[in-house]
């Protein structure tokens, strides 16, 4: 088979265009076919990549080639006898770890927005070349998981992958880097970090290493890949986000989050970043190599779809901070608050009573990375609900059976993950039932189907856990809190403006929306900023003269302010366990 080579030159930062040679040596004889995904694996929305490819254009032999579009993301070549070579530019400046960005300070891709597929030869090797073409790239390094041809010092040169799947696995990082390497278990690993920062790459790679170790243990050696990268941007404290790949990771998360050799350390930040890490990574198990069945070979074009993202999602989004835990770097009492918080958040989503786990998992492709004013009220994400699910089947196994969740899992892997075998939508209820029992079908039917609420306290009881809910004034010391009086949530910014009006709250009965601007509450200038100490002083059925502005129109509306919401959780551990209790939690958050 010919290599396909895909060559990338960085031709326009200021402009933010990457032009992309793509040589196929043998072009199919009908004339070729070629496309970009519309939705990059670990990310289920269709992004339709292709709408950023400015110019494409086709020659063979030094003659231009005619080029027939055929749809929003693909293209017909006309025929020839010749190597094709296609040439095109990709606008990239989309910061996330899901697409591509090019400015002056740095480069990021990923395949599926740069890298398009020839139809009929996906399973030809590619080469990848980058080119430096000096300026400010002459300081530039180059990082990613990709397996190395030949290159320079500073990685610009090629690189080789087996296919065209296994090409738009390897995200690519260039820029001014910072690199630190390390081994888990025998295998390297590395941290990249891009981004203005100062970071104290030993502290990282450190708790990284003990990290990674606990989660190649968990699943047991070998590792199943021979390196592994975590290439972190570092940014601003509005940016996070993390996408899985086999060999790597792409994180985004606030700089600040980071340990600073000489500076106090932002424990609660430090630890959301080691969540972040540990949950990419267990993805490199659980999703990347155990996968739902129809994930396997995904036509990238359209939808896949499946019930069980609450199981890949959800389990990993248990197993993140349970592994920073287990391994040491969290300790129980904040393990609890973490698991406090994420129940609490739970709680205050009206939606979980309206969307079960399997149909949040199916309607992944329209409603969760598609929020709008009334999501809160219509939906659960089978990250938050899947996680706490997760938990629930797992302290049930341990306090009704011999097994728990972690057989669970390793069962998944041996089974699924080291056979290549995809998972049908029915083999996760099976394989629960088979080990807790046919007298928990119930049980999990429910938690899968239903919107009935977990039965939290009576989960953490044989753990010596007390669970209560307290009212958020508790919590705060403050007499009234607007998000619980008022059924609000504000959006980010100075402005009082309503992002979520949540269902059956003070505020929704009243008549105010999502998207309203509040701007006075009896005849008080309101902000962001002092709404909280204005509705502090109202007594519970007071009424509020409240003035918003919808768009461009003042409306007037009459708030009758509610009494607290069902407040927040609180989870506490027994101070004189029983001894069967104590070896619960103790085999738990061992």
């Amino acid at each position: 088979m010919q290599i396909i080579e895909y060559k990338i030159k960085l031709h326009s930062p200021q402009a933010h265009l990457f032009e992309i040679h793509c040589a196929i040596p043998h072009p199919a004889q009908d004339g070729q076919v070629v496309s970009l995904p519309a939705w990059i694996p670990g990310s289920y929305l269709i992004r339709d990549f292709a709408r950023h490819i400015v110019t494409l254009s086709a020659s063979s032999n030094g003659k231009s080639i005619p080029v027939r579009k055929l749809d929003k993301h693909s293209w017909q070549c006309g025929r020839c006898k010749y190597p094709l070579l296609i040439v095109y530019h990709v606008y990239a400046y989309d910061l996330s770890v899901r697409a591509a960005y090019l400015d002056t300070s740095r480069a990021y891709f990923n395949g599926t927005s740069l890298f398009l597929k020839v139809h009929g030869q996906e399973h030809n090797p590619c080469r990848m070349v980058l080119e430096k073409s000096g300026g400010i790239q002459k300081t530039w390094q180059v990082a990613t998981a990709m397996l190395t041809e030949k290159t320079d010092g500073q990685g610009f040169g090629s690189y080789r992958s087996n296919n065209y799947a296994e090409l738009i696995d390897h995200p690519v990082e260039i820029g001014e880097l910072s690199i630190a390497e390390f081994k888990a278990c025998g295998t390297p690993h590395r941290i990249v970090i891009s981004g203005r920062q100062q970071a104290n790459l030993k502290r990282i790679t450190q708790d990284l290493k003990t990290l990674c170790t606990y989660h190649i243990q968990f699943f047991g050696e070998p590792a199943p890949f021979d390196r592994y990268d975590f290439m972190l941007y570092a940014a601003g404290d509005d940016q996070y986000g993390g996408l899985e790949h086999s060999f790597s990771t792409s994180l985004i998360c606030p700089r600040n989050w980071l340990p600073v050799k000489g500076e106090s350390l932002n424990e609660e930040g430090y630890r959301d970043f080691l969540k972040l890490c540990s949950h990419e990574y267990f993805h490199a198990w659980h999703v990347k190599r155990i996968q739902p069945l129809t994930f396997q070979d995904a036509d990238l074009s359209k939808e896949a779809y499946t019930r069980l993202l609450w199981v890949f999602e959800g389990f990993t989004a248990y197993y993140d901070a349970l592994a920073v835990q287990r391994c040491g770097l969290m300790s129980r009492e904040n393990y609890l608050q973490h698991l406090a918080q994420t129940i609490t958040r739970l709680l205050h989503t009206p939606g979980r009573m309206m969307q079960s786990l399997e149909d949040s998992s199916f309607d992944t492709w329209t409603k969760l990375y598609r929020p709008d004013e009334n999501t809160p009220n219509a939906q659960i994400s089978y990250y938050l609900k899947g996680s706490l699910a997760a938990m629930a089947i797992d302290l049930t196994l341990r306090a009704e059976t011999k097994t728990s969740l972690d057989d669970v899992t390793k069962h998944l892997w041996q089974a699924y993950g080291k056979s290549g075998l995809g998972v049908a939508e029915d083999a996760i209820e099976e394989l629960l039932l088979e080990r807790a029992g046919r007298k928990h079908a119930r049980f999990f039917k429910a938690l899968m189907r239903d919107t009935t609420d977990l039965p939290f306290a009576k989960l953490f009881k044989p753990f010596a856990i007390d669970y209560k809910i307290k009212p958020a004034l508790a919590d705060r010391n403050k007499p009234n809190d607007p998000s619980s009086v008022l059924g609000i949530k504000l959006a980010a910014g100075i402005e009082a403006k309503l992002a979520y009006v949540y269902n059956g709250g003070a505020t929704e009965i009243a008549g105010l929306a999502g998207g309203d601007v509040v701007i006075a509450i009896d005849g008080i200038k309101v902000n962001a900023q002092n709404i909280e100490r204005l509705v502090s002083r109202k007594a519970h059925g007071s009424r509020l003269q409240v003035h918003a502005f919808r768009r461009d129109e003042l409306m007037v509306f009459t708030v009758v302010t509610q009494a607290e919401d069902s407040g927040n959780c609180h989870l506490t551990l027994r101070t004189k366990p029983d001894k069967r209790s104590k070896q619960l939690l103790d085999a738990w958050l061992r």
